[in-house]
C-alpha cells in the first residue's frame, strides 16, 4: 500500500499548535509460543517498555519460534520476525495504544470497505473519511512489523477535501499481517507532519511518528484509525 517519496522535514514554527496525548504506560508483555522466555536475553525496545512473560500471563504479543510470526490475540500481526526485529513490532503495538489514546480525544469518522476482515495480496481495499470537506487530510498506514506507509497526500493529491467525503482505494501488497490506517485532519495544512511522513515511508518507524504526531499535530486535529489484517 505504499505511494509515496521521502522529503526532508522543517522545524516547527515558534509558538506552534501542539496536543500531547499521556503516553500508556504499561509494558508491553511478550511471550514465546513454547512457555520459554530465554528467546529473549536482552531484549531492550527503543520506544516502549518491554517484559517477557509466559503465554498463560496475558500476554500482548506471542511469538512462535518455530515460524517466527508475531501473534496477538489469536490473529497473526506480523509474518517471520526474527528476534533482531521484535523490538519494532513492541514498538508498534506500544505505538497503537497511543493513537487510539489521541483518537478518543477529537475523533475523526473514517471506516475501511468492504470490510476490517481479512483480506488478501493484490485484493483492493477502500478507505471512507466523512466530514472532511474544506479539512486539510494526513492519511498513512502503521504494518504489523511497525513500518510507516504514506498514504495521502502525495503527488498531485489535493490537500484539502473538496467535499465531505473522501475515499482512497488501497491495493494490499506486503508487508502482510495487522494494518492499521491512520487519518488526522485539521481545517489547516499540516506541512510539517507530511514532510515527516514522507521521510518515514517504508521505514520501521512507528515510535518517531508517535513522537512527531504529538510535535506537529495542531490543536483542532481531528485523528481516526481503522484497522485490518492481511495476508499472502
Amino acid at each position: 500500500m505504499p505511494r509515496s517519496q521521502p522529503a526532508a522535514p522543517s522545524p516547527p514554527s515558534a509558538g506552534a499548535n501542539r496536543r500531547i496525548a499521556e503516553r500508556p504506560s504499561a509494558p508491553i508483555r511478550l511471550a514465546a509460543l513454547d512457555g520459554k522466555t530465554d528467546h529473549f536475553p536482552g531484549l531492550k525496545s527503543p520506544d516502549s517498555v518491554v517484559q517477557a512473560v509466559k503465554p498463560t500471563d496475558n500476554p500482548d504479543l506471542i511469538w512462535d519460534p518455530v515460524s517466527h510470526d508475531v501473534i496477538a490475540w489469536g490473529d497473526v500481526i506480523a509474518y517471520g520476525v526474527d528476534t533482531a526485529d521484535l523490538p519494532n513490532v513492541i514498538d508498534r503495538t506500544a505505538a497503537i495504544r497511543t493513537l487510539k489514546s489521541m483518537a478518543t480525544q477529537s475523533p475523526q469518522v473514517m471506516r475501511v470497505s468492504p470490510d476490517d476482515r481479512l483480506h488478501h495480496n493484490s485484493q483492493t481495499v477502500d478507505i471512507d473519511l466523512s466530514e472532511v470537506g474544506g479539512r486539510a487530510v494526513v492519511l498513512f498506514n502503521v504494518s504489523g512489523d511497525g513500518t510507516i506507509q504514506m498514504l495521502y497526500p502525495i503527488g498531485s493529491d489535493a490537500s484539502l477535501a473538496r467535499s465531505a467525503e473522501l475515499r482512497l482505494p488501497l491495493r494490499v501488497r506486503e508487508p502482510f499481517g495487522a494494518e492499521q490506517i491512520v487519518a488526522v485532519t485539521s481545517q489547516q495544512r499540516m506541512v510539517d507532519l507530511e514532510k515527516i511522513l514522507q521521510q518515514s515511508n517504508r521505514r520501521r518507524a512507528s515510535g518517531q511518528v508517535i513522537k512527531s504526531l504529538e510535535r506537529y499535530m495542531p490543536a483542532d486535529a481531528r485523528i481516526g484509525s481503522v484497522g485490518f489484517f492481511t495476508v499472502p
